[in-house]
């Protein structure tokens, strides 16, 4: 048997994940056993985990692979920081050479880390940035012939590549280099609002519909260049990210808006909700068009998507309507941390000679991360008895009595199984709640949550009646698309219907996930409709959360009604 570790870090979501004969054995982001959101550190703990669990030594390991290379990466930064305009030009020196020797440090240290990790056979192999991402969401993929796009930031010079996945092999047909790049646009814009780069994305994502794109079309139309060939440049003339690593943007861009950026504690306003709406539409033309390029290019019509910019649920929702392609797929964790997944499937693809078809199917399940025993649960349970009483029912016994508390309107924590990879909780670190409650929306951001108002929450639908309520024929098991509610059903879902009629929906069959399969019949049944709002079990600003102590201390901190954890109904004592 071949070991393969795959690892991904240095920038943002920071991950390990355990390839066996290509098939992927866990992966978790390192972030979920540090706390802290999107770290970027060595994924220590990580690979501690992967080891122990599957009783893995140095010297089983075959490979150790990285999910981009680091030679490429320093070339870019260095060319890009010389960029910087030359006033005041001994402190700039001086913040280009810090700059770098950061970079270099970075790198040097994570050769060394990985280093240690070898047996004495360990072959290290380093991938491509967008080679990875293109590997995970292919290799992932049902699809023996697609069209693959990766699109983020920025990876080595890549910021956005064209591929064409062929049962074993992914090839790239195209790219776009940097400073062009449609994540860093956005990210650019994100940080112009008032929210953190490589993490409000989201929000402003769902500010948008709040807004009006028409009103800074042309403002916008002035950042761009958009080639006959349907590729794209960035004007740089109002952006700082190519050589700044601690701003995004001028005060030109400022200027051009008429408007101040944002900081994060200001209001918003209908004109930060315009620019929010600009800026997505501006995404979506670029975007289609470069998805119009790859149709033509790849001559398949499945398409699988990756990079960060793949979490863009709106623009993702829309292309099987857009476009030619007629199936799509977008894996759990498109973003940095799925490239730990990505590098370890390129090595293994190709080096092992096997076949794509054999294990793709086993290798699309989100849920990767680590599981805990009943042991663990009632040490957890005992810890907090003071606070908490716990009752033990059969699982068929706890989908029915949790079916009856979110009809009733109570909030509730879902702990169960293994842990989700990548940024969506999808049943088993899930917070559960009514979608036909008019005040659940604002219950959860206020109350339990405890993050801005305008935010949407996303349903869990069984997959045989979503397309009865939500306008979309294809699956989505992943939550990462964002589809139209249909209207006669929308005054009856208001906690999960955004602003313009949409919701991030995830679809699930019996086979993906059995208890919320049957939570969602049940509901059915009581409530009229086989949908629950789903949103991460976490608090503002905290990661998702791990383990049953965890799940329990976020219960405890909020004002969450009832709490499942495997086979235990959790409730607070009255003190």
């Amino acid at each position: 048997m071949k070991y393969v570790l795959g690892i991904s870090c240095g920038y943002h979501d920071s991950a390990a994940a355990l390839v066996r004969d290509g098939k992927v054995l866990g992966a978790c982001e390192e972030e979920r056993f540090t706390g802290i959101k999107h770290d970027s550190s060595f994924p220590t703990n990580t690979i501690e985990w992967l080891m122990e669990t599957y009783n893995i030594r140095p010297e089983n390991l075959h490979a150790i692979c990285f999910y981009e290379n680091p030679k490429e990466k320093l070339d870019r930064i260095e060319k890009s920081i010389k960029k910087k305009p030359k006033k005041w030009y001994d402190v700039i020196y001086n913040n280009r050479k810090s700059i770098l020797n950061r970079n270099i440090k970075s790198y040097k240290d994570i050769e060394n880390k990985i280093k240690k990790l070898c047996g004495k056979n360990t072959e290290v192999y380093y991938s491509d940035h967008h080679q990875s991402h293109l590997a995970y969401s292919y290799y992932t993929s049902p699809f023996q012939h697609s069209a693959i796009l990766s699109v983020d930031g920025v990876g080595e010079w890549e910021t956005t590549c064209l591929g064409l996945g062929t049962v074993n092999t992914v090839q790239k047909m195209g790219s776009i280099n940097f400073p062009h790049s449609l994540g860093m646009l956005y990210s650019s814009f994100t940080a112009f609002l008032g929210f953190k780069p490589n993490e409000g994305e989201y929000k402003v994502m769902g500010l948008a519909p709040y807004g009006d794109s028409k009103v800074y079309k042309e403002k916008f139309n002035k950042l761009v260049t958009k080639n006959k060939n349907g590729t794209f440049e960035i004007n740089m003339e109002y952006f700082t990210y190519e050589y700044d690593d601690k701003s995004m943007f001028n005060e030109k861009l400022g200027k051009l808006f008429e408007i101040p950026n944002r900081l994060p504690e200001d209001e918003l306003t209908q004109q930060h909700k315009d620019i929010a709406a600009g800026l997505q539409s501006l995404y979506e033309e670029l975007f289609f068009n470069l998805l119009d390029i790859l149709y033509k290019q790849a001559n398949s019509d499945n398409l699988c998507l990756s990079g960060g910019c793949a979490y863009n649920g709106t623009a993702n929702g829309k292309i099987l309507q857009k476009t030619k392609f007629k199936k799509l797929y977008i894996p759990p964790a498109p973003s940095d941390a799925g490239s730990a997944i990505g590098c370890a499937l390129d090595y293994h693809y190709k080096n092992c000679n096997s076949r794509a078809a054999e294990i793709r199917v086993m290798n699309n399940i989100p849920y990767l991360g680590p599981g805990y025993k009943q042991d663990d649960v009632l040490d957890a349970i005992q810890k907090y008895s003071s606070e908490i009483w716990a009752d033990k029912k059969l699982k068929e016994q706890i989908v029915d009595i949790i079916a009856q508390e979110i009809k009733d309107g109570n909030v509730v924590g879902w702990f169960d199984g293994r842990m989700e990879f990548g940024a969506r909780a999808l049943g088993n670190r899930s917070i559960l709640a009514n979608p036909r409650d008019p005040q659940m929306k604002s219950r959860l951001n206020r109350m339990i949550k405890k993050r801005e108002g305008f935010r949407p929450f996303a349903p869990i639908v069984t997959e045989e009646f979503s397309k009865v309520y939500f306008r979309y024929e294809d699956t989505v098991p992943y939550m990462n698309q964002v589809v139209k509610v249909k209207p006669e059903h929308a005054k009856n879902l208001p906690s999960i219907t955004h602003v313009d009629s949409s919701a991030r929906i995830q679809t699930l069959n019996k086979n993906q996930h059995k208890y919320i399969y049957a939570l969602l019949t049940k509901l059915q049944q009581i409530n009229g409709y086989p949908i629950v709002i789903n949103t991460s079990f976490n608090l503002k600003d905290q990661t998702m959360v791990l383990t049953p102590e965890d799940a329990i201390k976020t219960f405890l901190n909020c004002e969450m009604d009832v709490l499942v954890i495997h086979n235990h109904i959790i409730k607070k004592k009255i003190l």
